[in-house]
């Protein structure tokens, strides 16, 4: 199931950064692709950073989210190089891909994209270091034996 749903996921970001007209796929819901048999290469360095548009703000945000859920998926909550890797190697494959949707894919996006991965990486670093501990405090617990805990509140009484 986790495969199917990450297989999903990775085409509904495809469809979100490579349809034609975005604006139309967020507020009329048609996915239109364009083929551009000869992409300018060039669009790929361009720093035309827009921090004063919100619309380019929400769609770098939808970037992070977009390949921190990724990661999430590809690695199953766990700490996952292979992860990582296969979940960059996409952010790349999908702003290279841009170009010949006539989109314009951007290095900084890829950058942004391997934010939210190594985000969602750390994220699943955290989560198994819980997991460890609360396990082993557990094991512990267990092993010790309940006659030697009674003795040992009463000797702190």
């Amino acid at each position: 199931m986790r495969i199917f749903l990450t297989l999903i996921w990775a085409v509904c970001l495809f469809v979100f950064t490579c349809s034609f007209d975005f604006n139309a796929l967020l507020h009329y819901h048609q996915a239109e692709f364009r083929l551009n048999p000869s992409p300018d290469w060039s669009e790929l360095i361009k720093l035309d950073l827009q921090w004063s548009s919100e619309a380019w703000i929400n769609r770098k945000i939808g970037h992070f989210i977009g390949f921190f859920l990724l990661e999430l998926l590809l690695s199953n909550l766990r700490s996952s190089k292979l992860a990582v890797i296969s979940a960059i190697l996409y952010a790349a494959l999908t702003e290279v891909l841009q170009l010949y949707f006539f989109r314009s894919g951007r290095i900084y996006d890829i950058v942004n994209d391997t934010f939210g991965i190594l985000c969602a990486y750390l994220f699943c670093l955290m989560l198994q270091t819980y997991i460890k501990r609360t396990t082993r405090a557990r094991t512990a617990a267990a092993r010790t034996p309940r006659s030697a805990l009674r003795s040992d509140k009463k000797q702190t009484r």
